[in-house]
């Protein structure tokens, strides 16, 4: 079987399947990915733990594709590695009226 090779750059929605794919996250969606880009993006954090790409210092640019975002995968993934996504997971459905 032909191992698989990962592109150079992807998009959010791209890599939203492939950090499910990795066996970073049980699972993800372009939204979420999003969310925590600006989540990280704060500079309360420490340089280290900020979201790798946009425009402030010691961020690499995103690769810009028509209107869509793209990230080079091999820091995006080396990233997550080192700080892995965080959340509530999957939605379960509805959740009860707390009144």
């Amino acid at each position: 079987m032909t191992e698989r090779k990962d592109p150079a750059y992807v998009s959010f929605t791209d890599a939203a399947a492939l950090i499910v794919r990795s066996g970073l996250a049980g699972s993800m969606t372009p939204r979420g990915l999003r969310y925590m880009a600006q989540a990280r993006s704060s500079k309360d954090l420490p340089d280290e733990q900020r979201w790798p790409f946009g425009l402030e210092p010691g961020q690499e640019p995103y690769l810009v594709a028509g209107r869509t975002r793209m990230m080079r995968t091999a820091l995006l993934l080396e990233y997550l590695e080192k700080f892995p996504p965080t959340g509530r997971g999957a939605d379960k459905g509805p959740r009860r009226n707390p009144s």
